[in-house]
Order: structure tokens, then sequence, then C-alpha cells
């Protein structure tokens, strides 16, 4: 058994509540027990990065491994009051599905601190409307889910938002939520792109799995931990490194929006930065920065930029 496999087994002996013997789990997978001893740090780092409430113990008296409170640790109310104001503001989902996911989380609360969580988000739940598409998307997101995790291809039929109808074969990698919507980002079939387009999930009329599956290697190349700090923008295009001159009062947006950033230059009230951006949304969210934000490189994002700003002004003379 590769180590992969087996560490996922052995995870998954400890949050099932099983005790695990050092000795015998080694003997069984014909490993060390060094190997195991491993296995286990791995599962503890794991554990710490998740900020898991459960850890790894050793009882010494009965020379086994176990995880401790796994299955019942409950939330805080704050934890919950937290998670509902997240969501609360994201306004991704439709007021029925954000209702029964508030129910959800609320059974997932300490009893004696449910009624301090209910209070506080009841009222903003109950004023809570419902993002001008009003479809529910859940389960589209947990059918994706399925569908990616299995490396199929789908046939989409996808409305743009110049209300154009489109069908398109596509090869999904991964779905992520930015500025109030989720976003499923696939290859098309049969196009010959270098980077993957952007579909708006809710603007996905349906959608067909085929029988047809995609390389491995591509989702491994474009999996979310690798793209997800180069998505800031929801906006197809070339992947762009970038160099931007930010006023000091515009750093904190600028480092929050591309957390793949790095310093250039100090040049006191300002501050020069690299970065690697899909251009087009970049020019969006440049234009909203005033003249706090200015694009050195590339000449070609720059006189994009400036051409977006033209328009801006003929439309104002106007």
């Amino acid at each position: 058994m590769d180590k992969v496999s087996r560490t996922l087994m052995l995870f998954h002996a400890l949050t099932q509540g099983e005790k695990v013997n050092k000795a015998d789990f080694a003997k069984r997978n014909g490993i060390s027990e060094r190997s195991f001893d491993r296995d286990i740090e791995d599962i503890r780092n794991f554990l710490a990065e998740i900020h898991a409430a459960g850890e790894i113990r050793f009882n010494k008296a009965d020379n086994v491994y176990y995880l401790s409170d796994w299955n019942n640790r409950k939330l805080s109310s704050i934890e919950v009051i937290t998670i509902m104001k997240v969501l609360l503001g994201a306004k991704v989902l439709r007021k029925d599905e954000m209702q029964g996911l508030a129910t959800s989380i609320r059974m997932m609360t300490d009893p004696m601190a449910r009624k301090e969580a209910v209070n506080s988000i009841y009222s903003e739940l109950d004023n809570y409307v419902s993002p001008v598409h009003g479809k529910a998307i859940l389960k589209m997101l947990e059918d994706l889910t399925f569908i990616i995790q299995k490396r199929f291809k789908i046939d989409i039929i996808y409305t743009k938002a110049t209300g154009e109808r489109i069908e398109r074969r596509i090869l999904p990698l991964i779905f992520i939520f930015s500025d109030f919507y989720f976003y499923l980002i696939a290859f098309i079939d049969g196009a010959e792109y270098k980077y993957p387009a952007f579909f708006r999930v809710d603007r996905i009329e349906r959608f067909k799995m085929t029988d047809e599956h995609y390389s491995e290697r591509l989702y491994e190349k474009y999996n979310a931990a690798k793209m997800r700090n180069c998505l800031q923008f929801m906006y197809a295009g070339e992947l762009l490194q970038i160099k931007v001159k930010c006023k000091n009062k515009a750093v904190e947006a600028f480092k929050d929006r591309l957390p793949n950033h790095w310093l250039i230059a100090d040049e006191g009230e300002w501050k020069v930065y690299g970065a690697k951006v899909f251009g087009e949304g970049f020019i969006r969210w440049a234009l909203s920065q005033i003249n706090y934000v200015e694009i050195l490189e590339p000449l070609s994002l720059r006189l994009e930029f400036l051409k977006a700003l033209n328009k801006i002004v003929v439309l104002y003379k106007n």
C-alpha cells in the first residue's frame, strides 16, 4: 500500500474512534514502526493546519493511539455567529437555502450557546434578500463536486452576461467563491486554451455528465491550491506577471486582493509590487482605486487600462 492510502486509512480508523496499536498496524501493512510514527506526525500536522478540535493522543497503559474530542466538539456561539455573518455578507445563496444552512449550523452548536447565537443572527436572517439570479445552487455544487472528483467531462448549457445561450463540453477543474458568486473553472473541450475559462454557476442552465474522463495530470496542474492566489478576479484571459505602484493607503487593499504579491521597491509614500493576475479582471479592480494604483508593466495591460479609462471619460462628457 502506498503512503497516501496508508495514511488515509490510519486517519479514517482514528476518526471512527478506533484505538490503533503501533506494532499491529505496522505489521498488518508491512511497514516499520518508524514509518508509522511519520504517518502519525503527518496527521498531527494536518489537524493543526485546519485548526481541528481533536488531537492524537497516546495511551501508555494500552499502548495505543486515539483521536480525542473528534465527534463531540460543538461550535461555540461566537463561531456560529462568525460563520453566519460571513455567509450573510457573501449573499451567495437563495434565502431558503440560507435558512436551511443556518438551521444545520445551529444544530452543531452547544445547546447552552444556541439561544445566544440564534438571537444574534435572527433579525439579519429574517431580512436577508436573495441574490438577483434567484437560483438554488447547493445541489448543483454537490453534483459538480462529485463530477470533479471523478474527473468526468460534462456538457453544459450556459447563459452569458449578454443573454446569449451557448452549449459547451467542458473539463471541470474546481469551483470557487468570489464577490457574491460561485464560479466553475474549466477547460473547453477541444479548444486550444493555455488557461481555463470561468463559468458563473448560477448561469449554468443545466449540465449532463458524459462517460468521458480527462487526464488526472490536468487536474493536478490546475488544482485550487495552486491556482487560488491567481483567481482574485473571475475573468478569463492570459495569466500575466504585473508590476504595480501603490499609494500607501491602497497597499492593504492590494495585498488582500493579490496574496501572491511581492515587494519590489519601497519609495516612501508609494510601494512597487509584482504579482500574477488574469488581466481583464485586474483592470476592473484597478479602476475602482482611483489614482491610488498605477499599472507599470506590462505595457499592454497599462494601455488596456488607459483605453478603459478613456471610455469612462467619454461617457461622462456626454
